[in-house]
């Protein structure tokens, strides 16, 4: 962005697209209409000039514009400089690309002292804080992180879930709350300050557990990452990257380590007679519980692949479905289904057709019965049912043991003892590799 042209023979001028608010407005140094280029000459032939006059008509075309966004009721009202954080990126990206930037920083800090003057002062001070230190806000470092790492993202990062982004939200929530102050940006985060929010904030005042804390922590830590070396928005003053504050080497009091679970004490496989005890509580097909708990066992899925199954990824007469959104990309996979499975799944579309006459056929669902929470799209209803019965069922003494994901592991179990090759297991599974 040099904006600057030297025709042979001839001095510099000055050539930028004019803002299209500014066009058929009238250009003060030549008296006639602003057209959709501005070209303005220095009078001048030494490089040096020329790049300093250059920075000046710049910084009074931007005010032009912020003038006549005030007259127009846009962004700001009284013509006070543009003070969102797009129009700091512009100032700071000239100043950057400035050779001098004395005469740009002269015209803004006059418009910032006419703001200040008029009672927007915390503005001003985020405004200078992106401008003159390259400071990004967090709230708005956050947006672009998680934008950045949403699925089918431009730039080829692993995707966070959802549950994820939401905790990662919920981080920098603490976090802004920790700072204190009005829009602390990433440059306020320095070591000092992580060390009050996990050693203080955290467990004192958010009272959060220690491996809650130790959440925060790694999911910051990735956050400050991308920060650093993908969007290179931490510099020191000398221009290198800074050390990701979240980067913690522990060397004090040691902390008490979580027990290991003892094989007896871990999750199992459903025995035969456990299945059977389950289904006998609804022996019919038809029933939201039974028709899930069968096919959660027949297919090795996830209770949330199947309980927020589309009735569009299932396959004419039931034969299988697909599993369109998952955990990994091997997650993602077609799921065939045996005869009695085929019977029973093309029951229940039958089912969930028959509820779902009004809504649209992108939205039907496998089971319309089991509610989705809106922040996750999962089935969590289910497992909260599934814990109660399994325990009015089988009895307290399987907390810990058997879960609604049991059903997972039973089949893994089932197939591996019935000859079914592992890497066959890993696909219809949605395993990924041999673990």
């Amino acid at each position: 962005m040099q904006y600057l042209i030297k025709p042979r023979g001839r001095g510099y001028s000055l050539r930028i697209v004019t803002p299209d608010i500014l066009v058929g407005t009238q250009n003060p140094w030549t008296g006639k209409a602003f057209g959709r280029e501005i070209k303005l000459g220095l009078n001048t032939r030494a490089h040096a000039e020329a790049t300093r006059l250059r920075d000046i008509r710049i910084g009074q075309v931007r005010q032009l514009e912020a003038d006549a966004r005030a007259d127009a009721g846009l962004k700001h009202v009284g013509k006070i400089i543009d003070l969102t954080p797009e129009s700091a990126d512009e100032w700071r990206q000239m100043r950057e690309e400035a050779e001098n930037s004395d005469a740009l920083d002269h015209v803004l800090t006059n418009e910032l002292d006419k703001a200040e003057e008029a009672g927007r002062g915390v503005e001003v001070r985020a405004f200078a804080q992106v401008v003159f230190k390259g400071a990004v806000p967090l709230d708005r470092a956050l947006e672009m992180y998680l934008d950045e790492r949403r699925d089918g993202n431009l730039f080829g990062y692993d995707p966070l879930a959802i549950t994820t982004a939401l905790n990662v939200r919920s981080s920098v929530k603490h976090l802004v709350a920790s700072l204190g102050g009005a829009a602390p940006t990433l440059h306020d985060v320095t070591p000092d300050k992580v060390f009050e929010f996990r050693t203080q904030y955290l467990p004192l005042v958010a009272k959060v557990k220690a491996q809650t804390v130790a959440k925060h922590m790694t999911l910051l830590r990735g956050m400050w990452a991308w920060a650093i070396a993908d969007k290179k928005l931490l510099k020191a003053k000398n221009g290198k990257l800074i050390r990701n504050p979240w980067i913690i080497e522990d060397k004090g009091t040691p902390k008490k380590k979580a027990a290991k679970v003892k094989p007896d004490e871990a999750r199992t496989a459903f025995t035969p007679d456990q299945v059977t005890k389950l289904f006998n509580g609804f022996p019919e097909w038809g029933s939201r519980q039974g028709d899930l708990l069968r096919l959660a066992l027949v297919t090795g899925c996830r209770v949330d692949e199947v309980g927020s199954l589309k009735l569009e990824h299932v396959e004419q007469g039931g034969s299988g479905f697909v599993v369109a959104k998952g955990k990994t990309e091997n997650a993602r996979r077609y799921v065939p289904l045996a005869a009695d499975a085929r019977r029973l799944m093309t029951k229940r579309v039958e089912i969930a057709a028959a509820q779902q006459i009004q809504t649209p056929v992108q939205d039907q669902r496998l089971f319309p019965e089991w509610p989705l929470k809106p922040s996750t799209q999962k089935v969590n209803a289910a497992s909260q049912w599934f814990t109660r019965y399994r325990r009015a069922t089988l009895g307290d003494v399987t907390d810990g043991k058997l879960v609604m994901h049991s059903f997972r592991h039973t089949w893994r179990t089932v197939a591996r003892r019935a000859g079914v090759s592992e890497d066959r297991i890993f696909e219809v599974g949605g395993w990924e590799g041999n673990t």
